[in-house]
């Protein structure tokens, strides 16, 4: 029997759902894109500022990760107990600010730095979207729901790619980071006019468990130890990939850039963003679109698949992404990065529901800011870095092309380890979900 609609989410879904959906993922998209711009800039950063590979890694996961899962946790507590609109436009606007600030960055301490700003804006962002979307839509469309708010990360990702590339080789990179700071500003600011959180049903402040209730219950569900943990290590694999994604093929396949981007007036950077941008966006929203709906359609009859569903994506991602970075021509290798995007995007709608559920009513921004904090300490933080520190370890074996190739591929092997945690959690999930379901906090 499936369970009604809160008032609140029925009048959301019908009037400004949709709405708020689309200003929400639109936000969310500029939280990649300003997230993820640095990685297509990485090579000329490195250049202007005489970096080594560790320190692209460190400004591309772990400076970023430093505050931004510290700050989620009670940025989220305090979304669980406040107005979550608000929260999100003064999230929006902060990190939009730090990310155009860094194009006044004269050295690697100043980059580090205001990169830790944008992580700390970027934290008040995605848990408490997620919240106000699971509240506005009722439980067989919340999957799906979701899935299109993940459609954000593949597009703002790829248009930080696509926008980068083209960009540097006109304005360089410095300016490149003011443009893309600018909008951010203006979405920010729609969400505080046209938004409202529409929570006027639900749960005052003195229904919401305390921190410690709220960690104590989550550290019993095995099942959400266990994707948080699955999320961190595909992240792992996202973020380590993609950070050296546009040092690898300027270092392993230039010439061939070269020849494409004569052929289309433009520079191997520009060549990169565009290959990167708009196969990993096309991917990316397929995977997305295509999880979401798996997760409304099976994980309603059987809630396993919101675990199972993200273990066959961690596999074939990695799987992906080591064909990526081993294919001998640069034009191939791009356009299999669109099934890389593809399955590293799938888990994201059955993923985040399955870890809502797992913490009941009242406790979900705080939960997601759990989860996301586990995947920014190991995914974000390490992957960048781990492949970094492989890649300047084997360089003068291997030289610097193939040393970054070798570093990547052994840190690719967190994929199959993600894929496991989630296959033990679909062992776990029903139960866990039908206590948290049934409990009153």
């Amino acid at each position: 029997m499936k369970a009604a609609a809160s008032p609140a989410a029925s009048e959301t879904a019908v009037g400004g759902g949709g709405w708020m959906l689309a200003l929400l993922t639109v936000a969310f998209g500029l939280n990649l894109l300003d997230r993820q711009i640095i990685n297509i800039l990485g090579e000329p950063i490195k250049r202007d500022l005489g970096l080594a590979d560790w320190q692209l890694g460190a400004l591309s996961g772990l400076s970023f990760a430093l505050l931004y899962s510290v700050a989620a946790l009670p940025i989220a507590r305090f979304a669980d107990r406040s107005n979550r609109v608000t929260i999100v436009g003064v999230a929006v606007i902060a990190w939009s600010f730090f990310t155009a600030a860094c194009g006044a960055a004269a050295n690697f301490l100043q980059l580090l730095l205001l990169r830790i700003g944008v992580g700390v804006g970027e934290a008040g962002g995605a848990p408490p979207s997620q919240a106000l979307i699971a509240d506005s839509y009722p439980p067989e469309r919340r999957a799906g729901a979701l899935a299109i708010f993940a459609l954000g990360a593949p597009i703002g990702a790829s248009l930080g790619l696509i926008g980068g590339g083209t960009l540097a080789g006109l304005i360089g990179w410095r300016w490149t980071l003011v443009c893309a700071g600018v909008p951010g500003l203006i979405v920010g600011a729609l969400v505080l006019l046209t938004l409202r959180d529409s929570r006027r049903h639900g749960a005052g402040p003195a229904q919401i468990p305390t921190l410690g209730a709220v960690l104590s219950m989550l550290l019993s569900r095995r099942a959400f130890l266990c994707m948080a943990l699955g999320s961190a290590l595909l992240s792992f694999v996202n973020y380590g990939a993609m950070a050296f994604a546009g040092s690898f093929y300027l270092r392993n396949h230039l010439l061939e850039l070269t020849a494409l981007g004569d052929a289309i007036g433009q520079a191997p950077l520009g060549v990169i963003g565009l290959g990167l941008g708009i196969l990993g966006a096309a991917g990316g929203v397929l995977g997305a679109m295509f999880g979401g709906r798996l997760g409304d359609r099976i994980g309603t009859r059987d809630v396993r698949a919101l675990a199972l569903i993200p273990a066959i994506g961690s596999v074939l991602c990695a799987a992906s992404y080591v064909v990526m970075f081993t294919l001998p021509s640069a034009a191939m290798s791009l356009i299999s990065f669109s099934v890389a995007s593809f399955f590293s995007n799938l888990w994201y709608g059955p993923g985040t529901l399955g870890m809502q559920r797992l913490a009941g009513a009242h406790a979900k921004a705080t939960a997601l800011a759990v989860a996301l904090f586990v995947n920014s300490a190991i995914g974000l933080s390490f992957g960048p870095l781990l492949m970094g520190l492989a890649s300047d370890a084997l360089a003068p074996s291997l030289g610097a092309g193939e040393g970054l190739r070798a570093g990547v591929l052994i840190g690719l092997s967190a994929g199959l380890v993600s894929a496991l945690f989630y296959w033990l959690a679909s062992r776990w999930i029903a139960a866990e979900v039908r206590e948290a379901e049934g409990e009153q906090l």
